[in-house]
């Protein structure tokens, strides 16, 4: 029994410290993956979910630091008792999600490892089954007296872990995730992964949603051609309106250059408002809201591509100069 107990804190912990670092990493990807479930939940369950959207991501930051600082307190065996606890409790609300996600097909991707990691609805949920196990497993066995006054290297070594992980998140979250494992990273070859493994003719393509057009002609094609400066605005209600100034200075120092456009999945409406409230000189196409916001975790954002390679993105706190952008040009 000694030895199973140990094999499942170790299992229990290690997996909860490397799921948390993932969405650590970026708090933006699964507060958006919140808000998806939240907006199926108000119309599934209840209409006081889409009362939580706008605290998903302090909810993204809360449960990423949780994960990470109990996996790491679950494997010094500090405070057990109340470690043990909380894991149960946070592995029966994400058992409940996994299980909706799969039973009713709702969220297709329950983000249970970020990006990083894509597992099926019931793969997610099996996984939150085997977890439920030992975590039982550990409560049952938890010790109920702990001399505090011994804990001393834990408790530094725990709150360690919580300043770091919340130092990560507010990073990520002001500029861009130290690591992307999303489809438009940087070095992408976005033809290339729009067409299927050569090897695998039944294989799907890395990339299957890149798609941008305009009001009287695609884009699609073309944005892959030559030299260009994507400014990507996920929703013009959401923008940072106090970066355009420095974006405007970008696009002026660049002169022709490179091609610059803006991409949005706001309507024509919505983007003209925008454009004439910050002077922003540049034609504008449209784009699906979930690409836009895979591609580059801020709004707005800058992507270089160059005949279709992803060479540089840019959070708009760490909007670069023209010599700066156009030294990662080949």
């Amino acid at each position: 029994m000694k030895a199973l107990n140990t094999a499942a804190r170790f299992i229990v912990g290690g997996l909860f410290i490397f799921s948390g670092l993932i969405k650590v990493n970026d708090p933006v990807g699964t507060q958006i993956k919140l808000e998806e479930y939240f907006t199926v939940f108000a119309v599934d369950i209840a209409p006081f979910f889409e009362a939580l959207k706008p605290a998903s991501l302090f909810l993204s930051m809360l449960l990423s630091t949780l994960e990470v600082v109990f996996g790491v307190a679950l494997l010094l065996k500090y405070r057990e008792k109340l470690v043990t606890t909380s894991l149960l409790v946070m592995i029966i609300f994400f058992t409940f999600l996994t299980f909706y996600s799969a039973y009713f097909n709702k969220v297709t991707d329950c983000g249970c490892f970020g990006d990083a990691i894509k597992l099926t609805p019931w793969q997610s949920f099996m996984k939150d089954v085997i977890l439920l196990v030992l975590i039982v497993l550990l409560f049952l066995n938890r010790k109920k007296n702990e001399l505090l006054a011994a804990n001393k290297f834990k408790t530094i070594a725990v709150s360690i872990t919580l300043v770091f992980c919340l130092f990560i998140e507010v990073w990520s979250i002001n500029h861009l995730p130290s690591i992307d494992f999303r489809a438009y990273k940087v070095g992408t070859d976005i033809p290339t992964d729009m067409l299927p493994p050569s090897d695998d003719p039944g294989a799907v393509p890395k990339i299957t949603n890149y798609a941008i057009w305009g009001d009287e002609a695609d884009f699609t094609l073309e944005s892959l051609k030559g030299k260009k400066l994507l400014v990507v605005v996920h929703e013009t209600e959401t923008t940072d309106i106090e970066s355009y100034a420095m974006i405007n200075s970008l696009i002026s120092a660049l002169g022709n250059d490179i091609e610059v456009a803006a991409v949005t999945a706001s309507s024509s409406a919505q983007f003209e408002d925008l454009r004439h409230t910050v002077q922003l000189p540049i034609p504008y196409y449209y784009s699906d809201k979930t690409l836009l916001k895979t591609m580059i975790r801020s709004n707005p954002g800058l992507v270089l591509l160059q005949d279709g390679e992803v060479l540089n993105k840019w959070h708009y706190n760490d909007v670069p100069g023209a010599v700066e952008l156009l030294s990662n040009l080949k």
